[in-house]
């Protein structure tokens, strides 16, 4: 059985949430301070150069590989397509798209092909290439709808209000979820087992979604006076984030086959299933409340936001289904979430003066959407120079190294890091930059 994996990789374009390159040569560990109040609305309050400035502006050098590199840059389409034909890989292009602040030095291939050998011997499954393909690695992990989760933004500007305490924030999402492979529980066994029972209907699904939009928050934080027997300082602050959806798709390909007597597969079968909005054809809009407290002691700093306290949304577009005949049946539909869907994040960092220099360390844990994540790194200060580390889990391990210096007001910062590509877990370097003034 053979399908190209390239037909769930095609609804898949949109980019990821991009954080600092200081936090990113720290393993992905997101610092205290006023750039975290999405996580956790107290730090709308929290001075910013307790830590330090978490770098300056990242530079999009994704750009240079979607523009030049011939895996990943759809220009060569329009300008040379002979070479687009012989080296555009749709997996490699999303891999970048979804990371726009870094440059991907080993983007992912797709394989060519999911096939499943049949043999005396038993089943196996490998890509086009003959590699063992483990469907387990690959099973959708978000589930459901993407609909009441957190709208995290790709960019995002801070709208000066003049009153201490209020945030107003406006900004520009675009995400996914429920990326995966799922057999039947029948499949999965027989897989397992090595041999296909006669007379049997199997499924697989191919699952995916994205959205995206504008965002806008609204939120306030304070300091709280001095607490008796506290030798510390505390920080409460709330916020309300809206969005407004732009695009959205939900989208489901099964295939099917049903064995002979002899367990053998015969033709298979392929249905979709796809909810869609784009501007003109629908809508999407929402809100959500979320809570934060940040404790300063003991020369910490320790902070924990409650995201998604009680969200609501709805999504207002096509729904589009396509039978095993090729049948094809298009309606209207409206997708709705509500209701309490918390997401919790913690996070800490201490300073170490050294005899030469100080050690900042920092870590912080996420859940969200049934999802655990979590990072851990740490920062060399020396004069102007600075070195980092960290390690991280947030949908597969993830490395990172950085380096960054101050030169009066201005700032530059490097980072290498990895991640696990989409759909072939292959790890994937990437190198990021930005450049700060901090007055």
């Amino acid at each position: 059985m053979k399908r190209p994996t390239t037909i769930l990789l095609a609804l898949l374009l949109s980019a990821a949430l991009a954080q600092g390159v200081r936090s990113t040569g720290m393993g992905g560990v997101v610092l205290p301070g006023p750039w975290a109040a999405d996580l956790n609305p107290a730090y709308g309050a929290y001075p910013a150069d307790r830590y330090g400035a978490d770098g300056g502006m990242a530079l999009p050098l994704g750009l240079i590989n979607l523009a030049l590199r011939p895996s990943t840059s759809p220009v060569y389409y329009f300008t040379d397509p002979a070479t687009f034909k012989a080296n555009f890989d749709l997996l490699a292009f999303y891999d970048q798209l979804s990371h726009p602040f870094e440059l991907l030095v080993n983007p992912p291939s797709s394989p060519d092909e999911i096939v499943f050998h049949v043999s005396a011997d038993g089943i196996q499954i490998t890509d086009g290439a003959g590699n063992p393909f483990d469907l387990t690695a690959y099973e959708s992990s978000g589930g459901g709808s993407a609909a009441g989760t957190t709208r995290n933004p790709l960019l995002q500007f801070n709208v000066p209000t003049g009153i201490p305490g209020l945030r107003l924030a406006t900004g520009v999402f675009f995400e996914t979820g429920g990326f995966g492979v799922n057999p039947d529980d029948q499949l999965l066994a027989d897989l397992a087992s090595g041999s296909l029972q006669a007379n049997t209907t199997y499924t697989l699904d191919l699952t995916g979604r994205a959205a995206g939009g504008l965002t806008v928050d609204l939120g306030y934080a304070t300091g709280l006076p001095p607490i008796p027997g506290l030798d510390g300082t505390l920080y409460l602050g709330a916020q309300v984030q809206g969005f407004y959806g732009l695009y959205y798709s939900d989208a489901t390909l099964t295939t099917s086959t049903t064995t002979d007597a002899n367990g053998v597969p015969g033709t298979v079968g392929y249905t979709t299933d796809v909810f869609y909005v784009y501007p003109g054809s629908g809508y999407g809009a929402g809100a959500k409340l979320d809570f934060g407290l940040v404790l300063d002691y003991a020369g910490g700093t320790y902070g924990l936001g409650l995201r998604n306290l009680y969200s609501f949304e709805i999504w207002s577009g096509q729904r589009r289904i396509t039978d095993a005949n090729g049948n094809v049946v298009s309606d209207a539909s409206t997708v709705t979430s509500s209701g309490f869907a918390p997401e919790v994040y913690a996070n800490a960092a201490y300073a170490q003066p050294l005899e030469v220099g100080d050690v900042l360390y920092g870590a912080d844990l996420g859940y969200a959407g049934g999802g655990v994540s979590a990072h851990a790194g740490l920062e060399y200060r020396y004069e102007i120079f600075r070195l980092r580390g960290g390690l991280g889990y947030e949908d597969g391990f993830q490395v990172g190294l950085g380096a960054g210096a101050l030169f009066g007001p201005a700032s530059l910062d490097l980072a290498l890091t990895t991640h696990s590509a989409p759909f072939t877990g292959q790890t994937v370097f990437g190198l990021a930059t930005s450049l700060g003034l901090h007055f």
